[in-house]
């Protein structure tokens, strides 16, 4: 069966015929990296691609044709859920596609099971889903998370992973997992854009004696593929010019020159987690989620007397409808750290009224007092300026930018550092606080200036899913609040290392 080249992959599933009596030609279409790839057949293959290179669609390509051509299961296993059921959508695409073209007969069985997993790093326990498509002749094509090694343990059949060098841990307690497969006679095949130096994704890549490895950068897939750039109207561009729009250097290398540049690892460790949620043990936390519309004004005010002699330090994630709006409160009181008064999360929320509750939080301690700053990047412009007119320098619009997120990532790593910041309890609901957190990823990418090297990125909360580490920006925002002079002055909070910290 032959499959020939294009990078309309979505567009060319929507419009494939229904089945048919006879195969059909040209249904499924590939550039050369993606058909290289789709009919490579080592036991162990390690794909470097860029960004949009199509990874997802040709590991779904390479599952389904071999469920139908040998009978035996492929499992391809991604990071977070949301992944895994990307993933999965598109092998049900080439599926019926592959049907279509082999005129098999026969409807696809769909099913879905639900297990327990732990996350390596933290110990946090959450519930995935596997989905899996059985075809007429017996095989299988199962997606599912696979953040614990053990998701993969009990696995047998060809194994995908997508994204391996995000992997916990840099993957390695998953290769010791995944490796018996390649020597029972199936394929492991893992893909990923390249991440730090410090993962097993970097060490397999670089083994080009022992396994076999496929690397496409854009410049490749552009100047030899007919990879097709498109600009933000969607004109067709160069990629000097893509490079421009896409506006940051530090990532440019390694999403789309596939090179291996900045080890990540998490901002703030789960251990400075860990101390700062037994420095809020005992605190008083109110939490409000906000779906639509629907709040109390006197939210905030009525709970005044336990502000004592502090001044509320708010930070404000700002989004409409896809992400979460944050709003994070601190307490600040003289010779202690910082602590969680107050998160109101919004959703689906009109700014109207977004606004009225930020509004609420800065009148409840009196007039004067409260300090704040919000992300006026793009659609949070407008509000922020609406609340730089109401309290003057009391409220600071941020718009982001690689220096304004390197700021962030500073002043959070040293105020956690120190101890300075409390949060709730991770025994109770509130946990996907810490994870949110956590999942603010930083890299260092060269340089003089330590801070101007400080490059954050977002990975997914495993407790908050719908979170985009909106929570967590909305504290580094609330921390810079902190360094506001306006409004209530207080003392720097008592700052306390243990040894060795």
């Amino acid at each position: 069966m032959s499959m020939m080249a294009s990078m309309e992959t979505d567009q060319a599933m929507e419009a494939m015929p229904a089945p048919a009596a006879q195969p059909q030609t040209s249904v499924i279409q590939f550039d050369a990296s993606q058909k290289r790839l789709f009919l490579d057949r080592a036991r162990v293959i390690v794909v470097n691609w860029h960004r949009q290179k199509g990874k997802d669609f040709t590991a779904a390509a390479k599952a389904c044709d071999g469920c139908l051509q040998t009978g035996q299961d492929w499992f391809i296993v991604s990071l977070t859920q949301r992944q895994a059921d990307a993933t999965f959508a598109k092998c049900k695409k080439v599926a019926k596609a592959l049907q279509a073209m082999l005129g098999i007969v026969g409807a696809q069985v769909e099913s879905n099971s639900q297990f327990e997993g732990v996350d390596p790093e933290t110990g946090v326990k959450f519930t995935y889903t596997q989905r899996e498509i059985r075809f007429p002749n017996g095989a299988r094509v199962v997606s599912l998370p696979g953040r614990d090694p053990d998701t993969v343990a009990g696995l047998t059949g060809n194994l995908i992973l997508t994204e391996f060098g995000l992997f916990p841990n840099g993957g390695y307690a998953h290769w010791s997992v995944i490796f018996p497969i390649s020597t029972r006679g199936f394929q492991v095949v893992i893909i990923s854009t390249p991440r730090g130096k410090n993962t097993k994704f970097f060490e397999l890549w670089s083994d080009t004696e022992l396994y076999s490895v496929h690397t496409c950068d854009l410049y490749q897939s552009v100047n030899e593929e007919g990879f097709i750039l498109k600009d933000n109207n969607g004109q067709i561009t160069t990629i000097e010019h893509f490079r421009r729009l896409y506006k940051d250097e530090g990532k440019w290398p390694r999403e789309y020159e596939c090179k291996f540049t900045g080890d990540l690892e998490a901002l703030i460790s789960w251990a400075k987690l860990l101390t700062a949620a037994e420095l809020g043990a005992g605190r008083p936390f109110d939490f409000l989620r906000i779906d639509g519309a629907g709040w109390k004004p006197e939210f905030f005010k009525s709970h005044a007397r336990s502000f004592g002699g502090g001044r509320l330090e708010m930070g404000w994630d700002v989004a409409r409808t896809g992400h979460l709006s944050s709003l994070w409160v601190n307490l600040a009181k003289p010779r202690q750290p910082k602590s969680l008064r107050f998160l109101v999360l919004m959703h689906d929320a009109e700014f109207a009224l977004q606004r009225a509750v930020v509004q609420a939080a800065m009148d409840a301690r009196g007039r004067g007092s409260g300090v704040g700053a919000g992300d006026a990047t793009g659609l949070g412009m407008d509000s922020n300026e609406t609340l730089r007119k109401r309290y003057g320098e009391r409220w600071e619009p941020v718009t982001f930018g690689v220096k304004t997120k390197s700021d962030l990532g500073s002043i959070g790593a040293t105020t956690y550092g120190d101890q300075g910041q409390a949060l709730p309890s991770m025994d109770g609901p509130f946990k996907f606080i810490a994870t949110d957190l956590y999942a603010v990823q930083r890299a260092e990418s060269g340089g003089q200036d330590r801070d101007a090297r400080l490059r954050l990125e977002e990975t997914d909360n495993l407790l908050m899913p719908e979170s985009h580490c909106d929570i967590a920006y909305s504290n580094l925002l609330a921390l810079r609040a902190g360094l506001n002079p306006k409004g209530k002055t207080l003392p720097p909070p008592l700052r306390v290392k243990p040894v060795g910290w």
